[in-house]
């Protein structure tokens, strides 16, 4: 007999983890789904869980391909000590004779934290069981918190109609804009970024991947260095059908500060292209990263 575990949020539950779900089944007798609990979703998300965990779990419960939930106990983003209490369990069931651990396309097996408790007991990763078409946060962006809705909304009422994408897997509002994202896959993502005249956006670094940028409309001011050498700034001015490249843990900036908005294509390339893979060491609004030490001032004198 063969089970399969597999976590989700499910916050809220959407195709791509029902075919992600459907998939697994095919590959095993029983299917267990560990759901995170609430605390867990609100780290993820930064607010409440857009729907309970109780209500998450009796959703993924009614699904044909599970057979058994269980709610998360760990208290960090990872679901580790539910594994070790679900693998304890399934050890005493001799009729078992294989346990895998099946997994979407959100990231390659060797990256997810709990890699090491699934090999220190043997069980395998299976990978990329459905594609990612769907995206839980852009569902919760748009209708869990009522403000960021109504400042995304006003957001994407000031871009000109020829700038507005119509067919995207997720939107996201930021201070200095917003962003599309196009495509969504294990080792890539495609985004078109929207930058407002006179704006700019984070001196930051990437710990899992690099970036292309391509401009396809108005300028762009872009400041690049090495993490550990920060008085050698490097500054270019792009304009549009050029591009340039941003290796991974490069620290960079980028600016607008044209009088029109700043069009660029990202294409993100990497083990890992999740929103929160990101390090902010300057911020015009406020929103560095705390554990991070600050690498020291940009010497940068052009105007925040």
């Amino acid at each position: 007999m063969k089970i399969a575990l597999t976590s989700v949020y499910a916050n809220p539950l959407h195709p791509g983890h029902i075919e992600c779900f459907d998939l697994s089944k095919e590959l095993a007798d029983e299917l267990w789904v560990i759901v995170n609990n609430d605390a867990q979703a609100k780290m993820k998300r930064g607010t409440e869980s857009f729907q309970d965990e109780q209500f998450r779990m009796n959703v993924v419960k009614s699904l044909k391909a599970v057979d058994r939930v269980i709610l998360s106990i760990d208290t960090d983003k990872t679901v580790c000590a539910t594994l070790e209490a679900a693998l304890a369990e399934i050890a005493t069931r001799p009729e078992v004779t294989e346990v895998i651990f099946t997994k979407g396309g959100d990231r390659f097996a060797n990256e997810i934290p709990e890699a090491g408790v699934l090999a220190k007991h043997g069980v395998a990763i299976v990978d990329n069981l459905g594609a990612k078409t769907h995206s839980s946060s852009s569902y919760v962006n748009r209708v869990a918190n009522t403000a960021d809705t109504a400042k995304l909304e006003a957001e994407l009422a000031n871009i000109p109609k020829e700038m507005q994408e119509q067919d995207y897997i997720e939107v996201g509002y930021r201070p200095w804009g917003v962003y599309y994202v196009l495509e969504d896959k294990p080792n890539f993502k495609v985004k078109k970024i929207i930058v407002k005249e006179g704006a700019r956006l984070s001196l930051q670094s990437h710990l899992h991947r690099s970036e292309h940028w391509v401009v396809v409309e108005g300028e762009a001011t872009l400041q690049i260095r090495k993490v550990e050498h920060p008085d050698h700034i490097g500054h270019q001015i792009l304009y549009p059908n050029q591009s340039c490249y941003i290796p991974q843990g490069h620290v960079h900036r980028l600016a607008n500060h044209g009088t029109s908005p700043l069009v660029l294509i990202e294409v993100q390339t990497g083990s890992y292209t999740g929103e929160d893979d990101i390090i902010r060491y300057e911020d015009d609004y406020a929103r560095l990263t705390p554990e991070t030490i600050a690498v020291p001032a940009s010497q940068d004198n052009v105007s925040k």
